[in-house]
């Protein structure tokens, strides 16, 4: 028996320069493209439920599975150290913020508004990992930051708001937590119910005969005559029930 054929292995990002995520291996990227979130039959209750489906020939082997969860695990624990739990990552986004309102005036800074907005980064960032503002700092030096709530350009040559370095943020970090979903729903994904020409032909009769019946028998009208629902049955209807109160 041969050697099993190696896998290419799933490099983690370089969380310092988020702007050149890794590309992913073939075998992985394959699988994130044929992707599908359908509903179908639960193999075991045969209940209809909505789940990521795979083509039957796309399925992970026991070795795919393995990489993809340590991989998964890999990019969680990129975002677990934050201020809010670890004082070295509150010491690292101290240093980021502190750089940044040095670097950057803002409009009527004094001292004892520089404290204040020092406070109010450290408030809108507590659950963000450094590399995270770190990024988000970097984009905003280099006026790569989009627009704002309004529309508008944000004006990269004031300091932001503590607000709109947070959403710059959350942007970076989901360039990693949402690898991570992804590649979740690859490792829950079931097989892709796949039904026969000879099933579809049926169902396409059935459908066919139902149209067929509905259109030949329409719905009883309200005085039973058994013509279709119009303006005046349901104009009499509303009337008898209006009596009736």
């Amino acid at each position: 028996m041969g050697l099993p054929t190696p896998i290419d292995p799933i490099p983690l990002p370089d969380l310092h320069r988020l702007d050149r995520m890794p590309s992913l291996p073939e075998w992985v990227g394959s699988r994130i493209e044929s992707l599908k979130i359908e509903t179908q039959p639960d193999p075991v209750t045969g209940r209809h439920h909505l789940v990521p489906t795979l083509p039957s020939n796309l399925m992970l082997d026991e070795r795919q599975r393995d990489a993809i969860a340590q991989h998964i695990t890999g990019l969680d624990a990129c975002a677990r150290s934050i201020p809010a739990n670890d004082p070295a990552a509150e010491e690292a986004v101290l240093v980021i913020v502190t750089k940044l309102m040095l670097a950057l005036p803002s409009p009527k800074q004094n001292e004892a508004s520089a404290e204040a907005r020092g406070e109010a980064f450290m408030a809108a960032l507590d659950d963000l990992p450094p590399w995270a503002v770190a990024a988000a700092a970097r984009r905003w030096y280099r006026g790569d930051v989009g627009k704002d709530a309004r529309g508008e350009p944000h004006d990269t040559h004031w300091c932001p708001a503590p607000s709109e370095l947070r959403g710059i943020a959350q942007v970076e970090l989901w360039r990693v937590l949402g690898r991570a979903k992804i590649l979740r729903d690859v490792l829950r994904a079931e097989p892709a119910v796949e039904y026969s020409d000879e099933h579809r032909r049926k169902m396409l009769e059935r459908l066919s005969k139902l149209v067929h019946e509905t259109l030949t028998n329409p719905p009883v009208g309200s005085n039973g005559s058994g013509g279709s629902v119009n303006v005046v049955d349901r104009g009499a209807y509303r009337l008898e029930r209006q009596n009736r109160s």
